[in-house]
């Protein structure tokens, strides 16, 4: 059940269960305040329509204003002498605008500053008042409403507010900082015991009923005998300064086709909406307003951004009398929803001088075109035909229809102070109500039972989750067991096919390569040495042997940078080679590359076999500039590096012979230098070929001798 209690059939339904006779009287029983009835003035008010005003009285000796309803403002605004210093007539400028309040001739005021009222600013009605503090009273002469000492209270000249203001909302007010805020009226009320909890309900009234119905302000609580039931409640919006924020799911207005019961949609989409008695129209988006134009035929006025109503088009709205609808929710779409109908009358109003510039009278529409969704309001003109419960210690408020029995006497409901649990009402015998606290046993065993149910699914979770961690650390553990054994594997068969049968092909990962540890300089010079060699020899479990890992430290030193098997064999003169900083250990593990032979050694198996990448012999040139055949470098190196004398094949076909190369000596003493030597006095050109071969050039003859090549001689 709802904490507000703000349905009559709820009420009913709770009184039903606990009758006056049976009220306890316990420890934990608070006996709630009675509701505040604030009686309306018998005034209408107002430059923008006919609206029931509320006397409040301000200051010491009391000075009476009128004033407008507000659950946008926290503060009590009053119009000063500066407010009619401009008008013909100050006393009929003082009489439409509700009096004036001049603060100078109040004892009790203390003045505190001049300030910006901060509300409406997002409808352009900016505006400042002269604050301070003094008394503030509810009702006029003769009544006897609850009067607070030290409320803040202040003083505008502006036009956009016309009459003054008497807020409810809640929220203090700062004027310096936010450690020493001034409290609300209503929050003093409730300090002080006048009301059970802050909340308010409100109607606006109607002036266009017969007879009139004003309006009525209820103070901590709601009158049941003031609107018709619905179960829809509303939660407060986000928004701090549009807290009363509701659901706009449609507008709609009967056909003007009397054979179509289809209504007519006059909101293109749905919207939401702020609920505000502080203004009299209502603020919607632009395409909306054009469909309410085309409807009704309503003229735009630019001067004054009103749609005027001239009088052929007041008696044509007149016969159509035609209603208008609004469906309201908590959210845009979907959820419970709540009807509130307004006749054409609640449209009908009046502006007078100076409202928006108008000169004279005259009747408009109270509709206003919305810059954005921050304008989107509802306001007074709404709440002549909805009654308004707010809650702002819940946050919660509802809207419901207003009804028009007047025979119906005052019902007024307290509503309870929020504890953050759902309380109930129940009226005794003098008219009080009672709430009752705690919980029953069946409430807190329920609580037991649901501790203790979550409980045993928290241990449940937890056994899940350790019983899957560790099957994982165990099947991660004896996979990490089953890839050390493929790692110590020696050889792969080149000739298998490893996609035969269906078979996936194999997948080889790429290894992350570490960087290599800095070598001293006699083993880099050995490990040169033995990288360079053909042969080597080691115990086994060394690389050049079966079975010999090609990694150290568990990293791969191949030229793929990875332990796993090259995919591809390599060609004839291809190869790979492997080292290991380590010597005679045998316990890297890694896979041979498939080029290394099973038996490659030396006799005298002292060096490993290492073999050499192709490409990698350095160019060996003669004396005479020609570059030896690879064959003849691999003589040369195994003569300089392992003492084996093997002459090279020359490049001819493997099956013939190679004819001995003559050898060709040079004799120092012909060797001269062509620097030193002076020209000839007859011109002649001697030519120097120091370590050339060429024979014959130059003078034609094709078997000189390298000796007659080194002697200087004349050419012609």
């Amino acid at each position: 059940m709802g904490r507000l209690l703000l349905l009559p059939a709820a009420l009913l339904a709770q009184c039903a269960t606990t009758s006056p006779l049976e009220t306890r009287a316990t420890a934990n029983s608070t006996v709630l305040a009675a509701p505040i009835s604030f009686a309306p003035d018998q005034s209408w008010d107002g430059i923008d329509g006919k609206w029931s005003s509320f006397t409040v009285r301000i200051g010491t000796p009391a000075q009476y204003v009128r004033t407008f309803v507000s659950f946008a403002a926290w503060q009590t605004l009053a119009v000063v002498e500066q407010g009619c210093q401009g008008a013909s007539d100050f006393d009929a400028c003082a009489g439409t605008r509700g009096y004036i309040f001049n603060q100078t001739a109040s004892t009790t005021f203390e003045n505190i500053g001049l300030y910006g009222w901060g509300i409406e600013s997002n409808l352009g009605l900016d505006g400042n008042a002269l604050y301070g503090y003094d008394t503030v009273g509810l009702g006029g002469a003769g009544e006897s409403g609850p009067i607070l000492a030290n409320t803040t209270v202040g003083g505008f000249a502006v036009e956009d507010f016309y009459l003054g203001v008497f807020g409810i909302n809640p929220k203090p007010t700062n004027f310096t900082n936010f450690n020493e805020p001034s409290p609300s009226f209503m929050t003093q009320l409730k300090e002080q015991n006048n009301i059970s909890s802050v909340s308010a309900s409100y109607t606006a009234g109607a002036a266009y009923r017969d007879p009139a119905v004003l309006g009525s302000l209820t103070l901590g609580g709601y009158d049941t005998s003031k609107f018709v039931e619905n179960d829809v409640e509303f939660t407060f919006g986000v928004d701090n300064n549009r807290d009363l924020l509701v659901g706009v799911q449609s507008i709609n207005t009967p056909n003007a086709n009397a054979s179509n019961p289809v209504a007519t949609e006059l909101l293109p989409g749905p919207i939401y909406m702020y609920i505000d008695s502080t203004v009299s129209q209502i603020w919607l988006p632009v395409d909306a307003c054009e469909v309410f134009e085309y409807e009704f035929g309503l003229v735009y006025d630019n001067d004054t951004e009103l749609y005027l109503v001239n009088d052929t088009l007041h008696e044509s709205l007149l016969e159509k009398n035609a209603s208008i609808t609004f469906s309201l929710a908590q959210s845009t779409t979907g959820g419970n929803t709540v009807q509130i109908e307004l006749p054409y009358a609640a449209f009908d109003l009046t502006a007078s001088p100076p409202y928006q510039g108008v000169t004279n009278e005259t009747r408009y529409f109270p509709l206003r075109r919305a810059a954005n969704n921050t304008q989107y309001t509802i306001g007074r003109t709404f709440l002549q035909e909805a009654y308004l419960t707010v809650d702002w210690e819940a946050q919660r408020f509802n809207v419901s229809q207003v009804a028009w029995d007047q025979g119906v006497q005052e019902n007024l409901v307290a509503i309870p102070p929020f504890t953050g649990a759902s309380t109930s009402t129940s009226p005794d015998s003098s008219g009080m109500s009672h709430t009752s606290g705690g919980l029953s046993g069946g409430a807190i065993g329920g609580i037991v039972a649901g501790i203790v149910a979550i409980l045993v699914i928290l241990a449940l979770l937890l056994f899940i989750f350790f019983h899957r961690r560790n099957k994982a650390a165990k099947a991660k553990a004896a996979e990490n067991e089953k890839l050390g054994d493929v790692e110590n594997v020696a050889v792969v068969d080149a000739g298998t096919d490893s996609n035969a049968r269906g078979q996936e092909p194999t997948v080889f990962p790429k290894a992350e390569l570490e960087g290599s540890s800095p070598m001293p300089p006699h083993d880099m010079e050995s490990e040169s040495k033995r990288l360079l060699s053909s042969h080597g020899s080691g115990p086994p479990g060394t690389p050049g042997t079966n079975g010999a890992p090609s990694s150290f430290g568990g990293y791969p030193w191949n030229n793929r940078g990875s332990s796993a098997y090259s995919p591809s064999t390599p060609t004839a003169g291809e190869g790979t080679h492997s080292s290991s900083q380590s010597e005679g250990t045998g316990t890297h593990s890694s896979v041979l590359s498939p080029l290394s032979p099973s038996h490659a050694s030396e006799a005298d198996s002292k060096e490993r076999q290492v073999y050499e990448m192709a490409g990698d012999m350095p160019t060996i040139k003669e004396k005479d500039g020609k570059a030896l055949t690879e064959k003849e470098a691999m003589a040369r190196r195994e003569a300089i590096y392992n003492g084996v004398e093997s002459p090279p094949q020359s490049a001819v076909a493997l099956d013939e012979s190679p004819e001995p190369r003559e050898r060709r000596l040079v004799n120092p003493d012909d060797v001269v230098r062509a620097d030193r030597l002076a020209p000839p006095e007859d011109g002649s050109f001697i030519r120097h070929r120091a370590f050339s071969f060429e024979e014959g050039r130059g003078d034609n003859k094709s078997n000189a001798s390298s000796e007659d090549l080194y002697s200087a001689k004349q050419f012609g």
